[in-house]
């Protein structure tokens, strides 16, 4: 039995949508349990997962993101299996080493555990593997967000989009290792599987084909509207540094504000090298500007 006083819903037979804290929002997320077997994302509060662990036999995660795995050492210490993605070590230092660069580690670390999040051991999934047989959930890597990120597909019908999260702000890519190129991608893959039911890690359950697609054509949009926005904003020469500071992606930086320059950064960055192989931007002596 879910706990009644946490934001749940059923949202297809013994599938239940759990909100994280703050409506799962950054620095929290949502997660999904299904017929009291597996919970998926461990982000949604620290007590919220203390609450539910009991009730379920293991969890996986998506992607190793703080947001997504703050509570997955909770599963740890009531010595229930944890399946996080191959390839990707789940201690905070080497989370940190992917994440940011050495002059905000700790400053990235401090941040992070605030929510919570702690060393923890993990089994490892690759794509393609059946995470669960009866409903099947099979694990679908879609790299661009991060590296390391998948979506969860159940029973033909039901994804699991983790942080393809369909939210008002758009994509995230804000670290090395991310790709637009690889997300756009991602994005038309997840289209492709027709869902009827599209579960967010940061917004509320979509319901329906049409209404799953859209959303998903509205997300993809963003990219290049963004495009167009520093196409813009170089119609006179820019260096990167003003582009930051312009912050025409966040626009607002209420918290940690080294942190999330440091982010969009990285995203202004890959939109640069795309619209400069596109023709549309050129650098000259470390300014850009548009054609």
């Amino acid at each position: 039995m879910i706990i009644k006083s946490m934001k749940t819903m059923e949202i297809d037979k013994g599938v239940f949508f759990v909100m994280g804290k703050q409506r799962g929002k950054f620095p929290f997320s949502n997660s999904i349990i299904i017929k009291h077997k597996v919970m998926l994302d461990l982000g949604c509060g620290i007590e919220i997962v203390k609450d539910l662990a009991d009730k379920v036999e293991f969890a996986a995660l998506t992607h190793t993101h703080p947001d997504h795995c703050s509570g997955a050492w909770v599963f740890n210490f009531k010595n229930k299996m944890v399946l996080s993605p191959q390839g990707y070590k789940t201690e905070l230092e080497s989370l940190a080493n992917r994440f940011v660069n050495d002059n905000l580690k700790e400053r990235w670390k401090n941040f992070v555990t605030k929510i919570g999040i702690r060393d923890f051991n993990a089994e490892y999934y690759s794509s393609g593997d059946i995470i669960l047989k009866e409903p099947e959930i099979v694990a679908m890597h879609t790299p661009g967000h991060t590296a390391d990120m998948h979506v969860f597909y159940m029973d033909g019908r039901i994804i699991f989009g983790s942080d393809i999260d369909l939210t008002a702000f758009g994509p995230w890519y804000g670290h090395k290792e991310s790709s637009i190129k690889e997300f756009v991608k991602s994005i038309e893959k997840v289209m492709e599987l027709d869902a009827s039911i599209f579960v967010s890690g940061h917004e509320n359950p979509v319901f329906g084909r049409e209404n799953v697609r859209r959303r998903l054509q509205m997300y993809l949009d963003v990219f290049e509207r963004r495009n167009e926005i520093l196409i813009k904003l170089l119609d006179k020469p820019r260096s990167l540094n003003e582009l930051v500071e312009l912050s025409p992606f966040y626009m607002k930086k209420p918290y940690e504000r080294e942190l999330l320059d440091y982010w969009e950064r990285q995203m202004i960055e890959k939109h640069l090298k795309l619209l400069i192989e596109k023709g549309q931007v050129v650098k000259v002596d470390g300014e850009y500007v548009s054609l």
